[in-house]
């Protein structure tokens, strides 16, 4: 966990323990949508040849299959394992950022219908989903009021 540090572009930058089982509930998500993926591959073979496909043609959705698994155990089994999962945050005038790079998630305040403030999170509700922003205990207060005085009039905000 970092303390909270202002970059030179005004944005501010941290990382922080999350949350275990709300990290891997994230990961049995994924897992779902795995086997779904596989159900859904063996579905599309048997469709496709009309239910008449062989069993020797049973082999390319079985590839297909094996591919998919190939990556997607390891990625779960690393997910399950972490330790001590963290997520990096960046704050702006504009949004905040949880995650990284391509997987990273955009908070935008003025998208913001409602936010839930927690002694350990913040999370932030809009019509494309939540973010839940875990923040270190001594800049909680921080956080909490820069988003405050960015979100647009009449978004609600509860304490949980």
């Amino acid at each position: 966990m970092s303390k909270i540090t202002q970059e030179s572009n005004g944005s501010y930058h941290w990382d922080c323990s999350i949350d275990t089982e709300y990290h891997k509930e994230s990961g049995r998500k994924g897992l779902w949508g795995v086997l779904f993926l596989c159900v859904f591959v063996l579905v599309a073979f048997f469709i496709a040849t009309g239910g008449g496909g062989g069993l020797g043609d049973l082999w390319i959705p079985l590839l297909v299959i094996g591919v998919i698994l190939v990556i997607a155990v390891p990625l779960l089994l690393m997910w399950n394992s972490a330790g001590d999962p963290h997520e990096q945050y960046e704050m702006t005038e504009e949004y905040v950022k949880s995650g990284y790079s391509k997987s990273a998630i955009y908070s935008e305040y003025k998208k913001t219908e409602e936010v839930v403030f927690t002694d350990k999170y913040i999370e932030m509700c809009g019509k494309h989903g939540r973010n839940r922003i875990y923040v270190p205990e001594e800049d909680m207060e921080f956080v909490r009021e820069f988003i405050l005085k960015r979100l647009p009039e009449g978004v609600r905000g509860r304490q949980k």
